[in-house]
This record gives structure tokens, C-alpha cells and sequence, in this order.
């Protein structure tokens, strides 16, 4: 997941029981690593890759319920969020995250071997067949988890610490300061960067439950994928999400990058989510309308 994690307590949590199960979450976080990596040559997404199509594979519990989560969060941005974009992200890092760099070919090609509907899944089975991509070819199905794995470790992470082992309910978990998952508090989080500036906005949460998750260029480029328009998703400067689940937040703020103003409604309302997505406009515009708005009702 390429990301660092961390877990904090709040002050009237015993010490002792906090330092065991931190060590349980980062356990359970380097579990759900050999997983999920697709860089892991023994991973499950490792074997999903080397399907072609009649051949059937049984997948760990822990990897359906990310691939059926991914299915929902796409059919609810009508496919903005899709984890088999793996072979467009690997010709973005050889071209140093530039789309430009991606020739028309290239990116046709990349797209043409994605696509939820490849996927064949028989979740009562925990087994996973594969459909030749667009243009009829038994290409590999590369799968890229990197918009959603770590906010499902941390919901893996909160299941734990509610568990009768730990029963520990004053926490929060974060995952490289994007998404952050947590219980009890209540906690202060916000916008951060030069959004915390220029906004008009209450943007400050004081949350006692649930997940939040943003998404931006400010660090790693435009690397986030817009499957629909084959391209960078670059609809807003910056997005954050508020859902009950941190892998729903997290899918959910890769996704709105790319989603309008309508569709981020109509996602909000399947996902029981709230978006606040940033518009990229000049400073002195601040003055006339807030560069932050909100989506979606209460979550």
C-alpha cells in the first residue's frame, strides 16, 4: 500500500492494552499486504493476474470483499472508481506520471485490457474468473488497489479494536495522513494545505465515528485515472469524502476527482457520503465564491 500507518489512543485508555493491539493492527495491516500488493509475485492480485479466461481461481475472504466493495463504489460513480486500471498506471510511472508522455496508442491499449465487467465473481465461493478484455484478447487482468486497500486495512484495523480481544473504543487510525478511520473522541480533522487558507468554510470536523479520506496532486501528480475520459482525473483540485467505512471513503475521494456536480450527489446518496471537493480558481475569486463546496447529506 506504499503508505505509512499509524494508530492513536485516547488518554483514558489502558496503556498496556493499547500497545498490544497497536501491534495487532500493523500486523493485520502487513497481512493485508502480501494480499493486496500487486508488486507481491504470491499476492492474490498476483493470482488474478495470471488467470486467463475458463480458468478459476479461490481468492482469501479479505480479497472479495475489497473486489465487491470496488464493484459497488463503480456502479455508484457510474465507473469513475475501477481498480483495473493497473496497466495504465504502469505506463504513467514509465512516463514519470506525464499523460502527455502516453501516446494515443499506448493509452488505448492500457484501457482496452481494464474493466470491472472482466471480473467473475462467485462471492459465496470466494472464487474469481476472468472475461477477455475489450478487444477480445486473453490479456492478464492487472488489478491496482491503491485507491481503496488502505482504507480497508484500516476498517480491518477498527473490526479489531472493537473486538471483544480489545474492546477499545477512544482510537483513530490513519493511513499516510489521507484517510483516517475512527471511534470515539471526538477528533479534529480538516483541510489542510493551501485549502485551509483560502476557505470560508467550516472545514474543520469534529468526528466521534466514521472515515475520512482525501485526494489530490499537491504530492504525486495527476495520478489519479479517469477511466471514462481515458485520461488524468482532473475534474477538481482536491477532494475529501466522509463515509461510515474508510475504504468507502477512500474509493469515494479517488472517484470524485473525476465526478460532477450531479454525479456527486447521486454517488453521495448510494454511498450514505458526504464530498467536499476544491475548485481550482484564481485567489482574488475567493472574495466572490468559496473555492470549497459540499456534496451529499449528512453521513
Amino acid at each position: 500500500m506504499d503508505t505509512e500507518f499509524s494508530v492513536s489512543f485516547g488518554l483514558n485508555e489502558d496503556v498496556r492494552l493499547c500497545e498490544a493491539a497497536a501491534t495487532a493492527c500493523f500486523e493485520c495491516i502487513d497481512a493485508l499486504e502480501l494480499l493486496l500488493s500487486r508488486f507481491n509475485d504470491t499476492s492474490d492480485v498476483a493470482v488474478i493476474r495470471g488467470l486467463r479466461p475458463g480458468q478459476v481461481a479461490t481468492l482469501a475472504r479479505e480479497t472479495m470483499d475489497v473486489l465487491v466493495l470496488s464493484a459497488q463504489v463503480c456502479a455508484a460513480t457510474g465507473g469513475a472508481f475501477d481498480p483495473t486500471v493497473g496497466p495504465v498506471m504502469d505506463r504513467l510511472r514509465e512516463q514519470g506520471a506525464c499523460w502527455e508522455a502516453v501516446t494515443g496508442d499506448v493509452r488505448a491499449e492500457a484501457f482496452a485490457r481494464g474493466g470491472m465487467q472482466r471480473l467473475v465473481l462467485d462471492v459465496d465461493h470466494l472464487r474469481v474468473a476472468v472475461k477477455e478484455d475489450r478487444w477480445g484478447r486473453p490479456t492478464p487482468l492487472e488489478l491496482d488497489f491503491g485507491g481503496i486497500g488502505k482504507g480497508y486495512a484500516l476498517d480491518a484495523c477498527g473490526e479489531l479494536l472493537r473486538s471483544e480481544q480489545f474492546e477499545l473504543s477512544d482510537w483513530l487510525l490513519d493511513a499516510g495522513s489521507s484517510t483516517q478511520l475512527l471511534s470515539g473522541g471526538p477528533w479534529s480533522l480538516g483541510v489542510g494545505g493551501k485549502w485551509k487558507a483560502r476557505t470560508r468554510l467550516d472545514t474543520v470536523l469534529r468526528l466521534s465515528d466514521g472515515a475520512l479520506s482525501g485526494s489530490g496532486f499537491e504530492i504525486q501528480g495527476q495520478h489519479v485515472v479517469d477511466v471514462r475520459r481515458k485520461g488524468a482525473a482532473a475534474r477538481w483540485a482536491q477532494t475529501w469524502s466522509r463515509a461510515g467505512s474508510a475504504a468507502v471513503a477512500d474509493a469515494l475521494s479517488t472517484a470524485a476527482l473525476a465526478l460532477d456536480a450531479r454525479e456527486l450527489s447521486a454517488a453521495c446518496a448510494a454511498l450514505d457520503a458526504r464530498v467536499l471537493v476544491a475548485r481550482e480558481q484564481r485567489p482574488f475569486l475567493d472574495r466572490l465564491r468559496d473555492p470549497l463546496a459540499w456534496f451529499g447529506g449528512a453521513s
